[in-house]
């Protein structure tokens, strides 16, 4: 008898030990949704958020009876948040169900709920708002403008101290106190680097598990879906209170397992479906950093 012959005892030998665990890249970091302040709509088209525009002119020094010129600056304006769908469709075949030695259909699930998120978190970041939300990173008058791109200070290629600084104080006192920075890691990896005038990393290293490292004195979230191209031009990070970037949700994520339809071909098949929308709501609450163009 020997293990190498099935005929002399090598069919009674199990081909594969198999070991019922998923081996799988890390799951991505969202932090948006995390940051944001968030809507749920309900019995209505879209959200509206007013906002005020202009505030009076400043008042006028006058005499006893005077009542001052008056005034026709102060206005007001509307940002309107108008829920979008997004869905994804999957099938899988009832063999793979019954013999799988995996929960197929709770990976499939999970997996599904996992790159919503993700979806999520790019449209929040980059997208252009016309069938998705509007990014923190495409200018526009609707959201950020570029009034709000601080390139003063940084290179054509990569971020500066004093280009860092620019931004951070493009910000008020008031939006300081909650703000934060969002990069990518490959800007991160710059960043780490740089010095101040005595040779010190401005870099702070978080002392506390579970809290962000710092720079300049705010928390910094490092961000896979961030701009990473450091040519002329480019934003590579953000700062600011990203408490008044605001997300609508008007149907949370749904799940349908489909019996029937997949029949003929011994399948099951699941729709998810989700609709939501996001914008940055205050311009000046948030400062894009943006390398220099380079002219």
């Amino acid at each position: 008898m020997s293990a190498g012959d099935n005929d002399e005892g090598g069919y009674t030998i199990v081909p594969e030990q198999f070991i019922a665990q998923l081996l799988k890249d890390v799951d991505d970091i969202v932090y948006i949704r995390q940051l944001a302040t968030k809507h749920p709509l309900t019995k209505a088209a879209s959200l509206g958020i007013p906002y005020l525009e202009a505030d009076p002119a400043d008042a006028d020094w006058t005499t006893e009876l005077g009542t001052g010129n008056e005034d026709s600056t102060m206005s007001f304006g509307k940002r309107e948040l108008s829920p979008n769908p997004y869905a994804k469709r999957i099938k899988i075949s009832n063999a793979l169900i019954n013999r799988s030695a995996l929960p197929i259909e709770d990976i499939v699930r999970q997996r599904l709920a996992y790159k919503f998120a993700i979806t999520e978190e790019k449209a929040y970041m980059t997208g252009n708002g016309t069938g998705q939300p509007l990014g923190l990173f495409y200018a526009s008058n609707d959201g950020i403008p570029v009034s709000r791109d601080i390139s003063e200070g940084n290179t054509t290629t990569a971020p500066t101290f004093d280009g860092l600084i620019n931004a951070k104080y493009a910000l008020k006192q008031q939006y300081l106190a909650k703000a934060a920075w969002i990069f990518h890691r490959d800007c991160i990896k710059i960043l780490a680097k740089i010095k101040d005038d005595e040779k010190r990393y401005i870099w702070e290293q978080s002392v506390q598990a579970g809290q962000p490292d710092r720079l300049l004195g705010l928390p910094v979230y490092m961000s896979e879906y961030a701009p990473n191209t450091f040519t002329a031009g480019q934003y590579v990070g953000i700062i600011g209170d990203f408490s008044f970037y605001h997300i609508v949700d008007a149907l949370d994520m749904q799940l349908l397992r489909l019996n029937e339809l997949y029949a003929e071909t011994n399948q099951i098949g699941y729709i998810a479906r989700k609709e939501g929308d996001g914008m940055p709501v205050l311009k000046n609450a948030f400062a894009r950093v943006q390398l220099a163009s380079g002219s």
